[in-house]
This record gives C-alpha cells, structure tokens and sequence, in this order.
C-alpha cells in the first residue's frame, strides 16, 4: 500500500457535505442524503470528517456519547483506496474523540477489506447482527476497539 501524503483530515463542513454525499451513494446500498450529512454538521455529538487532496476522497462520521464512540459511517472513493486514507481517517477520529472506553461499528459480513482495515486498528469482532443491512440483506458484524488507559 503506497500513502498518499497530501491528503489531509478536516473537520467536515457545508462545502464538502455535497461530495461526501456523492461519495456514500458511490459505496452504499442506502445512502445517506446530503441534507443528512447537514444535519450533522449541527449535531453536537457527532463528529465528522472529510479526507480531501485534490477533491474529497473520504469521510467518517461518528457520534460521541459519553465515553464512547459510534462510528455510522466510513468511505473513501473508488480511486483512493488501498492508499492509507481510511487508516488517517480512523486515526484521526481517534484524536477528535479524545478520552473514549471504547470505538465500535457494524460492517457487512462479505466486506473483507473493511474487516482487515478495523482489524489492522486494533478493533475486535464481538459479535453479528442478524440481516442488519438491506439490498442485499445479510449480516452485520459488530467490531470495537477497546481503550483501557489514553
């Protein structure tokens, strides 16, 4: 895997929730609408991040409750993968969350390179969630990663 190293991890904002969006149709079945990454913007418990080089090629966003951390969503562009940019958007996401006992998520069972991804950070399966995602249905797998000193 070659980095990219003028990619750079930004607070998302109302200029780049347009690709974002774009970029969450791209790779889901379901996507999230723009106006829905709006409405983050103005969540006080979500945080959200756009990767951005020569256009936005990423994005995560999460919600901190607590101590602890939701991630809804995470992608980077056809393009763009396999070149670091998920691993800088879940380390930063990290950073921005601060003090946390623990980081979890749901990914498609069938979703090998997402799993790897989570895997290679430290985030462990705990679990299934029985048909969770729609067109196709299948099975979610339930990973975190567990923080016991920062």
């Amino acid at each position: 895997m070659t980095q990219r190293t003028d990619v750079k991890i930004i607070p998302m904002d109302r200029e780049n929730a347009e690709f974002v969006a774009q970029i969450e149709a791209e790779c889901f079945s379901q996507p999230w609408s723009r106006e829905a990454f709006l409405k983050e913007l103005e969540n006080p418990a979500a945080i959200s991040l756009a990767a951005v080089s020569d256009t936005v090629c990423g994005f995560i966003n999460a919600h901190k409750i607590l101590d602890e951390v939701y991630i809804n969503n995470i992608a980077v562009k056809n393009g763009y993968r396999r070149l670091g940019i998920g691993s800088a958007l879940l380390d930063e996401l990290e950073k921005c969350a601060g003090k946390v006992s623990l980081i979890t998520l749901e990914v498609r069972k069938s979703n090998f390179p997402a799993i790897f991804l989570y895997e290679k950070h430290g985030y462990q399966k705990v679990g299934e969630r029985k048909n969770f995602y729609s067109f196709p249905t299948e099975d979610a797998v339930l990973m975190t990663k567990y923080f016991v000193e920062r």
